[in-house]
């Protein structure tokens, strides 16, 4: 993040990285773990209550680089989008792939949280 986002811009953006990403990241886990549609595994040490210290620390950079980059353009803001929910959905299914990550439904409970999920945060950052 630091070699491709300026200093001064990190600060701006990380609040924004921080609730849409990382707050965001926490909530869907939570919901999912509740309702039985994924959970990590595997996490050792490195979490508390089903939730990966990684991911929301992981989601805030993510989203910070996201939005530095967010086109002004309406048509490329469409295919950032989409870019984003597709990259997204090949990380989860590595990760589960790996075995960090047991997914109820397959790959439906990858897509679903993502395409609400991108959207959302793009929205709300825009906004």
């Amino acid at each position: 993040m630091v070699a491709v986002v300026p200093k001064k811009e990190i600060h701006r953006l990380f609040i924004y990285g921080l609730i849409l990403g990382g707050l965001f990241d926490i909530v869907v886990i939570s919901l999912a773990n509740l309702l039985g549609e994924f959970k990590y595994i595997h996490y050792e040490p490195f979490g508390l209550m089903e939730i990966h210290f990684m991911a929301p620390i992981s989601w805030t950079i993510y989203f910070i680089i996201y939005f530095y980059f967010l086109p002004a353009n309406k048509t490329y803001l469409y295919l950032y989008v989409a870019a984003g929910i597709f990259y997204s959905i090949l990380f989860c299914q590595m990760i589960t792939k790996l075995g960090v990550l047991k997914l109820a439904h397959g790959i439906i409970a990858s897509i679903i949280p993502f395409v609400l999920w991108f959207p959302v945060a793009t929205w709300g950052f825009v906004g």
